[in-house]
């Protein structure tokens, strides 16, 4: 049950990504819901699970783009075992680490976008990240701090002063 609602979730993220999330951009840079997703997923797992779901993450976002299929598997794949072992032990519950890790997720994936989508063109890679990569991550991360926190606190229970819930 478990499995089948993080894919519910998945689906739903995508769906979102792809409809309804460039309408909120500013100056043409939109925050990646996936990424957010991948992040709040894979910080309390191990490394080989977290792998697992940055991959299958990835992959559905591929589906929707044929000329680099893969691109995002490897790009979510890579940063799911980069925030497990980061987040193992540190500080998951604050936001500012959760915005740090969110904002650090996006610069990887964009760096690995576009080695890829550029054919190591430095130059256009360069352009592009400066133009819209670090604003994206920071409208990602900022927007990803938001989200996780609303979820914690309309998920969160509510512990009496005798211990049960």
């Amino acid at each position: 049950m478990y499995v089948l609602r993080i894919v519910l979730i998945a689906l739903i993220f995508l769906v979102l990504q792809m409809t309804v999330i460039h309408h909120i951009a500013i100056g043409g840079v939109a925050p990646d819901l996936m990424i957010i997703l991948l992040v709040a997923l894979v910080l309390d797992r191990g490394p080989v699970a977290a792998v697992a779901i940055g991959f299958c993450l990835g992959f559905l976002q591929d589906l929707g783009n044929a000329d680099f299929l893969g691109m995002n598997a490897l790009a979510k794949s890579i940063i799911a075992y980069g925030v497990s072992r980061i987040g193992i032990g540190l500080f998951p519950e604050s936001s500012l680490f959760r915005g740090v890790l969110i904002l650090l997720a996006v610069l990887i994936n964009d760096i690995i976008s576009l080695i890829i989508i550029t054919s190591f063109t430095i130059t256009d890679m360069l352009a592009s990240f400066f133009r819209y990569s670090l604003l994206s991550a920071l409208y990602t991360a900022v927007v990803g701090v938001v989200v996780l926190g609303f979820v914690g606190a309309t998920t969160r229970r509510v512990v009496s002063r005798r211990g049960g819930y």
